[in-house]
């Protein structure tokens, strides 16, 4: 028996997005890590409005609040680099499948996070040389890339490509191994997409040997995925993503929670 799919599904837009204008749509985002028995939360809250305007679609982002961290090493800084933005509007141009193109005022928001980096730094001489060295060729990085990293910020709060996708059922993937994953090895695993009222939900489970140490794995890396997204808008309504590394007797798990509240 074939089971079509609800009616707003067959009729979303062929971009895969189509949020409404001038709404606010608020997000609240929650990160929890367990390493070895050591647990650390962080929660942030963002509000993004979406305008046409005579460039195109642009989107305002705002991070409302940023709270706990992560960790100790560089992504804890950038946590506390990104929570200085707190209450400022980034905006995004973006194409009309939901891309990020572009970042008005780039150069200024980039430069705010960079300096807000180094600042980190206090009265340390030896941490001050070390965040000189580590912003270095953060500020020199190409235009291209300095968007794209402002960018996931949004992104992650986006997902036209199921909307274009639709429903698939359940497949094997594989795809080639990136940083943590060793060097010319391959990440198997499933996904599918299917309906549930308005929603698309898409399910992935991934898994792979983290880099080699002297011609061994020194561990292995699960992850599931699942995302509610409205394919009526090309939105994520809810994600929640869990990340399991299991290296010799150590473990770590990591859940990110992704809500679209209601306003």
């Amino acid at each position: 028996m074939i089971v079509l799919p609800p009616p707003v599904i067959e009729a979303a837009s062929t971009t895969g997005f189509a949020p409404a204008l001038d709404t606010a749509y608020r997000y609240h985002i929650e990160q929890q890590r367990d390493e070895a028995g050591v647990v650390r939360r962080y929660t942030t809250d963002r509000t993004i409005r979406f305008r046409r305007m005579a460039d195109g679609l642009v989107a305002e982002m705002v991070i409302d609040t940023a709270d706990g961290g992560l960790s100790d090493g560089p992504g804890a800084m950038f946590e506390r680099a990104f929570a200085t933005l707190r209450g400022r509007p980034i905006r995004y141009i973006l194409s009309n499948r939901g891309e990020v193109t572009g970042v008005i005022d780039r150069a200024d928001v980039w430069s705010a996070l960079i300096d807000a980096i180094a600042t980190q730094a206090g009265s340390d001489p030896a941490r001050a040389a070390m965040l000189a060295r580590l912003t270095a060729p953060l500020r020199a990085m190409p235009e291209r890339q300095q968007v794209a990293m402002l960018g996931s910020m949004l992104t992650n709060l986006l997902a036209p490509d199921i909307v274009r996708r639709g429903v698939q059922p359940e497949r094997p993937i594989r795809r080639p191994g990136a940083p943590p994953f060793g060097t010319g090895t391959e990440v198997t695993g499933t996904e599918r997409v299917y309906a549930q009222g308005r929603d698309l939900i898409a399910e992935e489970r991934l898994s792979g040997d983290l880099a080699a140490a002297g011609g061994r794995a020194s561990g292995r890396r699960t992850s599931t995925t699942t995302r509610s997204v409205d394919a009526a808008t090309g939105l994520i309504v809810r994600q929640t993503a869990t990340v399991r590394i299991d290296s010799g007797d150590a473990s770590s798990i990591a859940t990110t929670r992704i809500t679209q509240r209601q306003p």
